[in-house]
């Protein structure tokens, strides 16, 4: 059978309760072509993991019977959503990794590892929620590959932790935010502007990470804690712009994990710590800048939806925000182009529609910044929030915005 040793060694794990496969590039690849290769494997299992949108493009529940646990919607797993093989778990990080170490009640952890050395193996360039599942003490299967760099300050596991090893070299997941274009030129700009030299700077994932690395070229002293890094940094730790990157996941391209193996400049650690608020809320001046889809004019933010179907979760955004406002000095931003669709719909709404769930409460939120400004929502009245958000607006629409919130007004909306 040519996937035996993989059916060995899941004959390792409990008969009920999920299956961890990890995400990014701790991806198990060799397992998942194994599950696309053979229905019978895993067959009518639940697997569970923190499967990104952009970058794990895997659907595991196409075949077999299989079912997952996510708490977050890829592409891939719209699908198996819809056609009930997939159930979303609405969590932040923080509670994620918590879950998954305790409440999940997991049958055991897939997940990709270095070559070993000297009695453990590493997690490189993936360190985010693993370990959690390790310190379980579950069965471990771990897939040994040599495209897996050995980071310097990144978690080690023993050899002997693993009921399994399992030899197979695949490409790691790679990713790429794509080029930007001047709108994002803009906002990057903009935060930018809210960001001051020896800061401790947190992005989210893609064009608005790039976009503000780019306006930072002139600052000095920054250092990078949050979920992941991309190539970007790398320039900004030699001209010395940045001087650390405290993060859990790498993402980009196999010439970057391989730059960043031995950069003694960047420690790889667990969400347990990259999102703990004991964490960020002793780090002076902590900023988060991260994308959202949509705000309305009470300053409540849709991070999730695009009209009514889900298209990422919550990941850490929340977790950061709120460590930023527990920071000395800390100030968490928000960004979004001003317009959708050729620039023919506003992502400054009156209101967030009736079927979109609230991503971000109207209380958390700090800044809003747009390409055309930034708004300071924090302390702010209701009436305050509401003009300010308006004139970071696309011009097209702030008269039609300022006579919507006026409607509301009359309507008693105004508290």
């Amino acid at each position: 059978m040519k996937n035996l040793a993989w059916t060995n060694a899941l004959k390792s794990f409990a008969d009920d309760g999920p299956i961890y496969v990890a995400g990014c590039c701790g991806e198990p690849t060799a397992f998942l072509d194994a599950l696309e290769e053979d229905p019978d494997l895993a067959r009518g299992r639940t697997l569970t993991g923190v499967w990104i949108p952009g970058v794990n493009q895997r659907d595991p529940t196409r075949t077999g019977q299989r079912k997952a646990l996510t708490s977050f919607v890829t592409p891939s797993l719209q699908v198996a959503i819809k056609e009930q093989r997939a159930n979303v778990m609405p969590m932040h990080y923080s509670s994620t990794y918590k879950w998954l170490g305790n409440a999940a009640g997991l049958a055991g952890g897939i997940f990709q590892v270095s070559p070993p050395r000297d009695g453990t193996v590493s997690l490189g360039v993936s360190a985010d929620f693993t370990p959690s599942v390790v310190a379980s003490k579950v069965p471990l299967i771990g897939q040994i590959n040599a495209a897996m760099p050995e980071i310097i300050d990144s978690p080690r596991i023993p050899l002997d932790r693993f009921g399994h090893l399992i030899e197979a070299e695949t490409s790691l997941v790679e990713y790429e935010a794509g080029s930007i274009n001047e709108i994002y030129t803009a906002i990057g700009r903009n935060v930018a502007e809210l960001i001051d030299d020896a800061d401790t700077v947190q992005f989210g994932l893609g064009k608005l990470q790039t976009a503000v690395l780019a306006a930072l070229n002139n600052h000095r002293s920054l250092k990078l804690h949050g979920g992941m890094i991309s190539p970007g940094i790398l320039t900004h730790l030699t001209d010395g712009s940045f001087n650390h990157a405290t993060i859990g996941v790498a993402l980009g391209d196999r010439e970057f994990y391989a730059q960043i193996a031995n950069e003694k400049r960047i420690s790889f650690k667990p969400v347990s710590f990259t999102h703990s608020a004991t964490t960020l809320a002793a780090i002076k001046s902590f900023v988060s800048v991260n994308s959202i889809l949509e705000v309305d004019l009470f300053g409540q933010g849709n991070g999730e939806f695009l009209g009514e179907t889900q298209i990422t979760g919550h990941g850490g955004l929340v977790d950061f925000i709120r460590g930023a406002a527990l920071s000395e000095q800390g100030r968490s931003i928000l960004a979004l182009p001003a317009t959708a669709r050729q620039g023919t719909i506003s992502r400054i709404t009156p209101s967030l529609g009736s079927s979109v769930p609230i991503t971000i409460n109207r209380a958390d939120i700090d800044w809003i910044v747009t390409e055309y400004g930034a708004a300071c929502l924090k302390h702010a009245t209701i009436q305050q929030r509401a003009n300010r958000l308006i004139e970071i607006a696309s011009p097209k629409f702030r008269t039609e915005l300022a006579n919507a919130w006026e409607m509301n007004c009359r309507k008693g909306l105004k508290i």
